[in-house]
């Protein structure tokens, strides 16, 4: 059921992005490499093993930036490429998993995965009928408060997206878009 979203929160803040109640394909992947936030590790890590959530983490990569811009947007342009590889030689769900709120900035649903807030998470997401597939990291948010997207005894999540490249945002916002544009308006 689509339904939209009056894009106000409680407090009178207004959403980035409108919002809807889809039904998606969802893959969630715990990103055990990516410390939760605020959470100190004490393992030893070998160099080139860890995921790095900010390229200016890696050595040398903000004069390569700075001096070489053509070369930053080429290696960027070239991990976007890799990345879409990837996703397309994935088989994407067929059917939808989860029963979703869903914007281009975040989401809420259900499943029987025990995560916490500040705890970051890869998605995949596969949109219908369309079978587009979003990857993304997402923060967990807040927990046990999406009565909306309930299922059973299923524990409900709000994410942000955290780490979702312009394209994906953009393809989530137009699937968005799509699907509230067939909510009837009722004309009184």
């Amino acid at each position: 059921m689509v339904e939209p979203n009056q894009n106000h929160f409680a407090n009178g803040d207004r959403r980035d992005f409108d919002r809807v109640q889809d039904a998606v394909g969802l893959q969630v992947q715990r990103l055990h490499e990516l410390p939760a936030a605020g959470e100190i590790t004490n393992k030893v890590v070998h160099a080139g093993n860890v995921r790095r959530a900010n390229k200016y983490d890696i050595s040398g990569y903000a004069d390569v930036k700075r001096d070489f811009p053509d070369v930053a947007l080429y290696v960027e342009e070239l991990e976007e490429r890799i990345r879409q590889l990837l996703l397309d030689g994935a088989i994407p769900s067929e059917s939808p998993t989860h029963k979703v709120s869903l914007s281009a900035s975040g989401m809420a649903f259900a499943d029987n995965t025990l995560m916490y807030p500040g705890e970051q998470i890869g998605l995949t997401i596969t949109l219908f009928p369309s079978l587009r597939r979003v990857a993304c990291d997402a923060r967990v948010i807040s927990a046990g408060d999406a009565p909306e997207i309930a299922n059973g005894e299923q524990h409900t999540y709000r994410l942000s997206f955290v780490r979702i490249t312009d394209s994906d945002k953009q393809a989530l916002d137009q699937h968005v878009q799509g699907l509230l544009r067939t909510i009837p308006v009722d004309s009184e």
